[in-house]
């Protein structure tokens, strides 16, 4: 049987009359929205001029992936796989629904699924699948990797006719985006200040961006493209070259279609200290998949055995520990494992390498009173664990490093907040939280709006150390009747 792999959105749905067999994986955002590259596909299935009968060719299969600490637990999957039989499909094997609360994670759900999956294609479609299944021993690559040296003495140029961007932009692999996406952005700092006392025990800084063109309501969301640290890109560096693989940051990459479609950012040659910067995640905690990899490919005796533990579905405590507790990075992870990480190379660098996430930050501004401005209220984190570094957050560390006139890479998303403005309300929002609040209570006066019947509860440790946007709320209680409450819980002998 042959088969793609791609998002719902790029999925041709004209086929889907056509189809025998169909596996959906999918993910609930938000208060049980589908995810963003779904919901093109999902406002399609939802039509009422298609058949009852449309899908009656088809067995599929839906697999959820959700945490059942939300209300609406996995909620688009439920709501799929009603939708698919509606129209008529079939169900290979019962709803798969992940939890991420689980102790084992989502694969306590998804290892027993996926065998099962295996057992009914068989069943069904008559055809022997004991020839893949012991063949999971065999690393899948998702893409044809090419290298093209370059002399570290030759100037940089990357392929600028394949969309003819500008060459200025070249510093930021993402700004290629804007070209066939409005909905990005290119903004720029202009004030980078923090909201707390510099003895506080966390750095919290309001960020403003500039950007011609925008809209925003209050609730709306921010997403961020951040950068990893130059000294993560040159740790990284380090343990290629401690462990003699000849991979360098000029060194210019191609990626070509294999197994999987590229995405679009990686459809033109970069240099490999882009890709590092930029594109994976130096902070990413490997998965259960990222070890298994590793454990392919070993072939020192100890170590094998240790990655061949941490995969063993009975073992996924003691991966836990390892991994999720300490919050551990894959760069120490590769430096736990020397034998193995020799044996890397650029093909296999791409399959246990993560994509950096963008970042979704609660917009604190109002367009009423500051146009063409994004404000964000953003806590630096930074923690301690087991280990002897201290963790951080590769977003807030990045934005908390930019200057003015630096640039970002955004976009904006409607928020799960709806306001309604005619009744009171009622506004609790503790630290960083309150970033929402802010962004209503300033258009609601920039509008001309009293605000006697909103009420600001507000909490921090201190009030001289971490009350972020003091003046605001201060002069938005002397001037427009808003009535705050605050609790603060350190300047007392009890924490209270």
């Amino acid at each position: 049987m042959r088969s793609t792999v791609s998002s719902l959105n790029d999925y041709d749905i004209q086929n889907l009359p056509f189809e025998q067999l169909i596996i959906f994986v999918v993910a609930t955002t938000g208060q049980g929205d589908p995810p963003a590259n779904m919901k093109q596909f999902w406002r399609h299935l939802l039509r009422k001029t298609l058949s009852a009968t449309m899908l009656q060719n088809l067995k599929y299969g839906v697999l959820g992936l959700g945490d059942s600490s939300y209300s609406k637990f996995n909620f688009v999957a439920k709501k799929l796989n009603k939708r698919l039989v509606q129209l008529g499909g079939e169900e290979l094997l019962p709803i798969g629904l992940a939890d991420d609360q689980h102790n084992l994670g989502i694969d306590a759900v998804v290892d027993p699924w996926i065998k099962k999956l295996w057992e009914e294609i068989a069943n069904v479609f008559k055809i022997s699948v004991e020839d893949k299944i012991n063949k999971e021993d065999l690393i899948i690559e998702r893409y044809n990797i090419s290298i093209i040296e370059m002399k570290q003495s030759n100037p940089i140029r990357i392929d600028e006719q394949l969309l003819d961007i500008p060459y200025h932009l070249n510093t930021d692999i993402y700004a290629q985006e804007t070209f066939i996406n409005s909905d990005i952005r290119i903004g720029t700092i202009v004030e980078n200040i923090s909201t707390t006392s510099q003895d506080h025990f966390q750095n919290v800084r309001l960020i403003t961006i500039k950007a011609n063109n925008i809209t925003y309501d209050p609730g709306d969301v921010i997403y961020i493209r951040p950068k990893n640290t130059a000294e993560q890109v040159k740790r990284f560096f380090d343990i290629l070259h401690e462990h003699n693989i000849k991979l360098f940051s000029d060194t210019i990459i191609q990626v070509s279609e294999k197994e999987i479609k590229v995405p679009f950012i990686l459809k033109r040659n970069l240099t490999l200290g882009e890709i590092v910067e930029q594109y994976w995640d130096l902070n990413f905690k490997p998965r259960r998949s990222t070890m298994h990899t590793l454990s392919l490919i070993s072939e020192n005796e100890l170590e094998k055995e240790k990655l061949c533990e941490f995969v063993s579905p009975i073992n996924q405590e003691e991966l836990y520990d390892y991994i999720n507790r300490p919050r551990r990075n894959v760069l120490e992870v590769l430096k736990d494992f020397p034998h193995t990480t020799s044996k890397l190379n650029i093909t296999l660098l791409f399959e246990i390498m993560s994509p950096i996430k963008p970042r979704p930050y609660s917009i604190a501004s109002s367009l009423e009173t500051t146009p063409n401005r994004i404000q964000v209220l953003v806590a630096v984190v930074k923690f301690k664990t087991r280990l002897v570094e201290p963790r951080f957050g590769l977003c807030s560390k990045w934005l908390a490093s930019l200057n003015n006139n630096d640039k970002v890479i955004f976009w904006l998303q409607k928020g799960t907040f709806r306001f309604d403005n005619n009744k009171p309300m009622i506004l609790i929002g503790p630290g960083t939280g309150v970033a929402p609040f802010r962004s209503l209570l300033l258009e609601k006066v920039k509008k001309g709006k009293d605000l006697k019947e909103c009420i600001l509860f507000f909490g921090c440790r201190n009030e001289n150390k971490d009350y972020h946007c003091r003046e605001d709320f201060e002069c938005l209680s002397r001037k427009n009747n808003l009535k705050i409450f605050c609790a603060f819980s350190r300047d007392q002998h009890h924490k209270m």
